[in-house]
């Protein structure tokens, strides 16, 4: 499901036609004009104009005396930042788990190998895609429960972090 950071809050949401929920709150929405920078937005009996501009990661709104950027996060970044909650994640995470059933393509660590944020673990084949299994923060490697040819498990423990 796809999700927004809005205001610093995670918020996630579905659209299908011209209805949008977030967070289990519903609200029917009709575009009436579009132009670069600019949509007019019905949305029961009101009107509202919205400006925006995209500044790359994220988006900026504004209209009706407000303004709100808006950070748009893939599957894979909300799978990261999940795992990731600043500093303290180091000392939560004592293992990685595959995310979803997968062949193991190639293994980037050995035991005691030292890696920052964000570090590659290993290669996970999924679905003929290629997918990089990174450290959720600064870590030391203590196992690797893997060899490169095995196939996994969702949620099977692959790296213990020491």
């Amino acid at each position: 499901m796809p999700a927004i950071i809005v205001d610093g809050k995670l918020i996630s949401f579905t659209i299908e036609g011209s209805h949008i929920s977030c967070n289990g709150a519903g609200l029917d929405f009709h575009v009436i004009r579009q132009a670069p920078g600019r949509l007019v937005v019905k949305t029961g009996n009101s009107v509202r104009e919205i400006f925006y501009s995209d500044s790359g990661s994220s988006i900026d709104l504004s209209g009706l005396n407000t303004s709100v950027t808006v950070e748009v996060l893939s599957d894979r970044e909300l799978l990261l930042r999940s795992l990731d909650t600043g500093e303290s994640a180091r000392h939560r995470h004592s293992e990685i788990k595959a995310p979803m059933p997968g062949l193991v393509v190639s293994i980037n660590v050995k035991n005691g190998d030292s890696l920052k944020r964000g570090g590659t673990l290993l290669i996970l084949e999924a679905m003929k895609m290629e997918n990089e299994i990174r450290t959720p923060s600064d870590v030391t490697v203590s196992e690797v429960l893997v060899q490169k040819g095995d196939i996994v498990e969702k949620d099977q423990v692959i790296v213990k972090l020491a």
